[in-house]
C-alpha cells in the first residue's frame, strides 16, 4: 500500500496591503513524482493569483475561478479537496472545494504530501475591536547594574529604554499597560493604565539592587490581571530577567523553592487567567540566568527570547509588540489540499 496522507498546508499571514509572497517548501513523496509536480504547480498558481484575496473578501465568482485554476492543472482521473480554515480558531472559513464527492480512495491510490508556508501581504479577518492589557515585569536585581561586554551602558539602562519604546508602540485609545518589578522584593509599580507617560515615568524610576524574587514579579502581575484585567482584552505579560530565581514565596533565599514559586505563578497566569506569556533572558553568559526556567514561564518555547547583549532588548521588545499586534489584528488562513490519483 502506497498511501501517505495528502496535504498542502499554506499559512497566509497578513502584514500589509502591498503584494509580496515569500515561500518556503518542504515536501515528502511516495513514488508519485507526477502528482508531486501537479501539487507544486497548483501551489504556484494559487500563490501568484488573486483568487485567495477574492476568497477572503468573499467576492462573487471566486469559487468557480478557483475550481477552474485547479482543474486546469489536474491530469485526467485526479481528485482534489481544498479546505480553508482559520489557523487561530480552527473553524472552516468556506466550504471545501472538491471533486471527490461520491469517490472512494482505494489502497492502490497515489497520494502526495507537500507543505508550503507562504506570507501574503493583504488583510484577512481583521478584528478591530480586540484590546491589549499587558504587564511589563522587569528584573531590578543588583546584577542589572552591570554592563554586558561591548555595551556602553548598564543592563537596567537598556531595559528601561526598550520598555519605554514598547509602551510608545501601544494604541492607548484601546490598550493598557502596567509595570511590576522584582529584586529581593516584588512590587506593582503601576497598575494597568492607558496613561503612557505615567508608566514610562515609573519605568525610569526603577533602581537595581538585591536578589531575584522572580515569582513575586509574576504574582504581582497576576494580581493586577485578577483585579483589573478586561474580559474583552488579550492579556499578556513580558518578563525580563538576567538572573536565576533565588527568593521564594516566603522571602527566603532558596533557589529550588524560588524556581517552583516562579513556575507555579506562571502556570496560574497561563492556565487560569489565560495570559500570553513572553520571557527574555539577558546576558552573554547563559549560566548566569536560567533559560530553561524562562522557557517554562513562557506560553511556548517560541515566546522565549535570548538577548546576549542588552542592546538587543530594543529589537526584542519591538518583535514582541509586532507579535501582539498580529495576534490582535489578524487571523491566519490554513489551506489544506489533498490530491489523489486512483491506482
Amino acid at each position: 500500500m502506497r498511501v501517505v496522507e495528502a496535504m498542502i498546508a499554506c499559512i497566509i499571514l497578513v502584514v500589509g496591503l502591498s503584494a509580496a509572497v515569500y515561500i518556503s517548501s518542504v515536501y515528502s513523496v511516495a513514488e508519485a513524482q507526477g502528482l508531486e509536480e501537479t501539487g507544486l504547480n497548483i501551489l504556484h498558481v494559487l500563490d501568484d493569483s488573486t483568487v485567495i484575496q477574492k476568497i477572503l473578501n468573499n467576492e462573487s465568482g471566486w469559487k468557480s475561478e478557483l475550481r477552474g485554476l485547479i482543474e486546469t492543472l489536474l491530469p485526467p482521473d485526479t481528485f482534489y479537496n481544498l479546505s480553508l480554515f482559520s489557523a487561530v480558531t480552527g473553524q472552516p472559513i468556506v466550504d471545501a472545494i472538491t471533486n471527490m464527492m461520491g469517490q472512494e480512495v482505494s489502497e492502490g491510490s497515489d497520494v502526495i504530501t507537500l507543505r508550503d508556508v507562504a506570507t501574503v501581504s493583504f488583510p484577512t479577518l481583521k478584528r478591530e475591536s480586540q484590546k491589549i492589557d499587558v504587564m511589563l515585569i522587569v528584573d531590578r536585581s543588583g546584577s542589572m547594574t552591570d554592563k554586558e561586554p561591548g555595551d556602553k551602558y548598564s543592563k537596567i539602562h537598556y531595559a528601561k529604554e526598550a520598555a519605554k519604546a514598547f509602551v510608545d508602540q501601544l494604541n492607548m485609545s484601546k490598550d493598557r499597560v502596567g509595570l511590576a518589578s522584582f529584586s529581593t522584593d516584588a512590587t506593582l509599580d503601576m497598575p494597568l493604565t492607558s496613561n503612557s507617560a505615567q508608566v514610562k515615568s515609573k519605568i525610569d524610576a526603577l533602581v537595581a539592587s538585591g536578589y531575584t524574587r522572580m515569582g513575586g514579579g509574576i504574582e504581582k502581575s497576576n494580581g493586577e490581571f485578577n483585579s483589573s484585567g478586561r474580559s474583552d482584552a488579550l492579556l499578556a505579560m513580558i518578563l525580563l530577567s538576567d538572573g536565576k530565581a533565588n527568593i521564594d514565596s516566603k522571602g527566603n533565599y532558596n533557589e529550588t523553592a524560588a524556581r517552583e514559586y516562579a513556575i507555579n505563578e506562571a502556570d496560574e497566569a497561563k492556565n487560569t487567567l489565560g495570559v500570553v506569556s513572553y520571557t527574555i533572558g539577558l546576558g552573554a553568559n547563559t549560566t548566569n540566568f536560567d533559560p530553561e526556567l524562562l522557557k517554562k514561564i513562557a506560553s511556548s518555547e517560541f515566546l522565549y527570547y535570548y538577548a546576549p547583549s542588552a542592546e538587543d532588548l530594543m529589537d526584542i521588545y519591538m518583535a514582541i509588540i509586532r507579535d501582539l499586534s498580529f495576534r490582535v489584528a489578524y487571523d491566519m488562513v490554513l489551506l489544506q489540499l489533498t490530491l489523489v490519483r486512483p491506482g
